[in-house]
């Protein structure tokens, strides 16, 4: 009931896990043993297992009682029920000197009427002299992984973008964004990052202007083109 509930995406991130706990198993018979026994839940999630280890499907289990089926249930998926709400995400945003304060303050405002929270980052934390004054970041660049927000966004001058484009703390930050399927809104400055980054455009790949409009849900359609699932 459980796997049959999930979104395809989220069965494939069930399969993989799987694939992975028992790659990480010594004894073949064990590993065969599981797979067997998954064959008692779903056939299908048995196979992906199996290929992902690149073994035989081994017979079925027996099972110590017989298996059940239950009508699969869209509450027990999480993306299935993810809200579009910025109330309660995190949004990091990216500057360096001579980004535009009014830009990141317009950016900054709009995040946070919407229920949401900003966090600045930059190379720098003690404050910045930017265009329109200066300002202080919340987190420093390589302390502060794109991973830990919920999505994320940058407002860079050229000259600055080109900088980080060989800052390996700031390529990975945006790699790292993509990888995990989030959205990363940008200026125009800030393409020769997402080029050093591999990050390709797609739905939640935005300009600034358009950042709210996409939310910050993550977009799985992406996933194929950052890693293999079973």
């Amino acid at each position: 009931m459980f796997y049959l509930s999930q979104t395809e995406n989220e069965q494939a991130h069930i399969a993989s896990a799987l694939v992975f706990e028992l790659s990480k198993v010594t004894l073949g018979h064990v590993r065969a043993r599981v797979v067997g026994q998954l064959r008692n839940i779903d056939e299908d999630l048995a196979k992906r297992v199996a290929a992902g280890l690149a073994i035989d499907l081994p017979a079925k289990e027996k099972a110590a009682r017989a298996p059940v089926d239950l009508t699969p249930s869209d509450a027990l998926s999480i993306q299935k029920r993810a809200s579009e709400t910025m109330a309660g995400r995190k949004v990091a945003i990216l500057f360096a000197e001579g980004s535009d304060k009014a830009v990141i303050d317009k950016l900054t405002n709009t995040i946070e009427r919407a229920g949401g929270t900003a966090f600045l980052v930059a190379p720098k934390v003690g404050g910045i002299a930017v265009k329109g004054g200066t300002l202080k970041a919340d987190g420093q660049l390589a302390g502060s992984p794109s991973v830990l927000f919920d999505a994320v966004a940058s407002v860079l001058t050229e000259a600055q973008a080109k900088a980080l484009a060989n800052d390996g703390a700031a390529v990975q930050w945006f790699m790292d964004a993509f990888g995990h399927c989030k959205t990363i809104a940008h200026d125009a400055a800030t393409q020769v990052l997402l080029d050093k980054a591999n990050v390709e455009a797609d739905d939640g790949v935005v300009p600034l202007e358009a950042f709210i409009k996409t939310g910050v849900l993550r977009h799985w359609a992406r996933e194929p083109k950052v890693r293999d699932l079973a």
